[in-house]
């Protein structure tokens, strides 16, 4: 499923501001025995290496494409006995690599981690919209992720976390 987002300019903690109006992103969920969360990328490679490295193997990500059928995008890989040769083949190069060229993509699909289904994804993105203090949006997220997150995991902080530790 796609969705139209207005790029925001506010903290690493967001999508990175454009000017040049709106852009199309997959939302994805993140696949946990615990909370349903979800993500948004533009690309089904850019998901596959943020949900790897989030998960640390223990979790995947799918999407549902425009035909309303399920795209799985990361299995689980905590029981791969290759994982480094499935995820250079996963992404046609070296995740190195393909971090550099897309550490930007990276940085702010890891920034749109939000708590939440399909349907609270629409919600938690009109309220991001309508907020335009940039305060009063840190302080909603926080609140969020805290009033929506019934497990000790925190996945969606530790998205925050990797996004804010990528440079550009």
């Amino acid at each position: 499923m796609k969705t139209k987002t207005s790029k925001k300019t506010e903290s690493s903690n967001s999508i990175k501001a454009d000017v040049t109006g709106t852009l199309n992103f997959n939302i994805y969920e993140f696949v946990t025995p615990s909370d349903p969360i979800t993500f948004l990328a533009d690309d089904d490679k850019v998901a596959f290496v943020c949900s790897v490295m989030l998960g640390n193997g223990k979790a995947g990500c799918h999407r549902t494409d425009e035909n309303g059928n399920e795209v799985r995008v990361n299995s689980m890989l905590m029981f791969d006995p290759k994982p480094d040769e499935t995820i250079e083949a996963e992404l046609g190069m070296k995740l190195d690599a393909f971090w550099e060229l897309n550490k930007q993509k990276i940085k702010e699909c890891f920034a749109s981690f939000a708590y939440g289904n399909i349907e609270d994804r629409k919600t938690f993105d009109d309220a991001m919209e309508a907020i335009t203090d940039v305060e009063k949006r840190k302080a909603f997220k926080a609140k969020h992720e805290d009033r929506n997150r019934s497990s000790m995991s925190q996945w969606v902080k530790g998205a925050w976390q990797y996004a804010d530790r990528i440079k550009i």
